[in-house]
């Protein structure tokens, strides 16, 4: 997520349109596939009301991106049927479009026919915490108190 949110804010400025959606997996399950249509659609300035179904959004996604240079981040996304509902194929953006998604599993990515895959690896330890500590309390390293439960959230997020 943290690397997707630099990327984003590095590359943005390149693309007719720059779509950040995070923690796809909770959109989904509080709204569902319908949801996530609307919040990507939100992300371009359109009306989210006009969708009724998946099929319709699926079609303004479509027609009012195919001809766009479109950035699509898709964060956290945990099933096949999101990919398909918000990114169908390539031929759903315009030509320079990128889609980026980070997800858990890669097998997904391979199911939607994602051809360029990368796989970051996890921080090490002292790294992680650090990234942490500038999250949680703007600071380096957290405070003498904080570094025992800090060290287990880095260790359990692991």
């Amino acid at each position: 997520t943290t690397i997707a949110r630099v990327v984003h804010e590095r590359i943005s400025n390149e693309y007719e349109y720059s779509i950040f959606i995070g923690n796809v997996r909770n959109i989904v399950e509080k709204g569902g596939l319908v949801s996530l249509q609307k919040q990507l659609l939100s992300g371009i300035w359109m009306k989210k009301d006009d969708i009724s179904n998946l099929h319709e959004g699926a079609m303004i996604i479509r027609r009012v991106l195919c001809q766009k240079k479109v950035l699509l981040i898709l964060d956290d996304v945990n099933h096949l049927e999101q990919l398909e509902s918000v990114a169908g194929n390539h031929e759903w953006f315009g030509s320079g479009s990128r889609v980026l998604i980070t997800i858990r599993n890669e097998h997904l990515l391979i199911e939607h026919g994602v051809e360029r895959r990368f796989q970051i690896k996890g921080l090490k330890s002292e790294d992680a915490l650090q990234l942490f500590s500038w999250k949680a309390f703007k600071k380096d390293y957290p405070e003498k108190h904080y570094l025992i439960l800090s060290n287990r959230i880095v260790s359990y997020v692991k």
